[in-house]
């Protein structure tokens, strides 16, 4: 699977999620394990609902943070790519 700017990543039902107040922790109910997200990667997996695209999440991440920066899509590419090699994704 090629995960670029067109991807539209959806997360797997068996992910519990805690928020915090500075990201949250991720619980795959399948392989017990936690992944513990910051602000904004927490930000990405929310918007992981395979309704959009990444690049429609990096425009919703850009108007989130300050400030903006040109890196935008190329970190939420590099975010969801560990999301799908941790095997959070369908």
């Amino acid at each position: 699977m090629e995960i670029n700017e067109d991807f539209v990543p959806a997360t797997k039902k068996c992910v519990e999620i805690e928020e915090l107040d500075d990201g949250c922790i991720l619980y795959d109910t399948e392989k017990d394990e936690a992944h513990s997200l910051n602000i904004t990667a927490a930000s990405v997996w929310t918007c992981c609902d395979g309704k959009h695209s990444i690049k429609e999440i990096a425009a919703i991440v850009e108007e989130c943070f300050e400030p903006k920066t040109k890196s935008t899509m190329e970190d939420i590419i590099k975010i969801v790519k560990v999301f799908s090699q941790k095997e959070l994704l369908k």
